[in-house]
């Protein structure tokens, strides 16, 4: 039985892979160079924009449904990809997370948690569950990438400090980011304020930290359950590496609102299509 197709262009999703297999599919299980191109750009931006902006997810999984992966190994293949920038942008971090209050490090233990609760509710519901929210879920998560800097303006208003309240916010935040992940680093930071950590450079590090914890379960999980399309994954790998530890170092010099609207102008774009797709065609 060939790979099952999915596609933005309204497809036929249960077409079989050809015979003859190119290149780019024996070696990244895409169709052709024109996907593993497109793959690995959007991995780039990805992980410059879970970085700086969030919401690298909003360009990495249309882009992997596009190429015809099925939209829950796609999101297995996307975890697996993306965590890896995660953890390149947080290495970049380094010296601002080891500044962090002892108590900050409580938050490791309810991301680790929720983020493997998410990931056993992604394999464990019905595929055409996730497949139906899933456009929604990219919509959402650019409206949210869309709304940071408001929000980021208001993470200083005294929303007070408590360790119970923050355990549990990020517990949640760590549940959705193990099913699907886009838009956590602007909750996270949320969180990151009912701590009282208002250092917007230093609450970046720790966010990246933290969505390695929340990703890092879910990642093991996807691994050992063979949901993970590796070919495409390493093209992930490579591309979020290179871009989540370019904009580690970079961010401070660079203004990331040019790279926040284009991750929201293409999330939304590719929402619209992922709904077109499901639902009309």
């Amino acid at each position: 039985m060939g790979l099952r197709r999915w596609s933005f262009c309204g497809g036929d999703p249960g077409a079989e892979a050809p015979g003859h297999l190119p290149l780019a599919a024996m070696l990244f299980g895409l169709e052709d160079f024109w996907q593993v191109a497109a793959v690995f750009a959007a991995a780039v931006l990805a992980g410059a924009g879970n970085a700086v902006a969030g919401g690298g997810t909003n360009l990495s999984f249309p882009i992997l449904v596009w190429a015809g992966l099925p939209p829950v190994e796609a999101n297995a293949t996307n975890s697996v990809g993306l965590s890896s920038g995660s953890l390149a942008a947080a290495w970049s971090y380094r010296e601002r997370i080891g500044q962090a209050e002892a108590s900050w490090w409580w938050l490791l233990t309810p991301a680790l948690v929720g983020g493997g609760l998410g990931a056993w509710l992604l394999l464990a519901l019905p595929p055409d569950w996730f497949a139906a929210v899933a456009p929604f879920l990219v919509i959402g998560a650019a409206t949210l990438v869309a709304a940071d800097p408001v929000i980021r303006r208001h993470l200083d208003v005294g929303l007070g400090q408590g360790l119970g309240r923050s355990v549990f916010f990020t517990f949640l935040v760590a549940v959705y980011g193990g099913y699907f992940g886009a838009g956590i680093g602007i909750l996270t930071l949320v969180v990151l304020s009912f701590m009282g950590m208002h250092d917007l450079h230093q609450a970046n590090a720790f966010k990246n930290l933290l969505a390695v914890a929340m990703k890092g379960v879910a990642v093991l999980l996807f691994i050992l359950l063979g949901r993970v399309i590796w070919g495409a994954a390493i093209l992930l790998i490579l591309g979020s590496v290179a871009g989540g530890w370019s904009a580690g170092h970079l961010v401070q010099k660079v203004d990331p609102g040019v790279l926040r609207w284009l991750v929201v102008a293409m999330g939304l774009a590719m929402g619209l299509v992922m709904v077109v797709s499901e639902y009309v065609l």
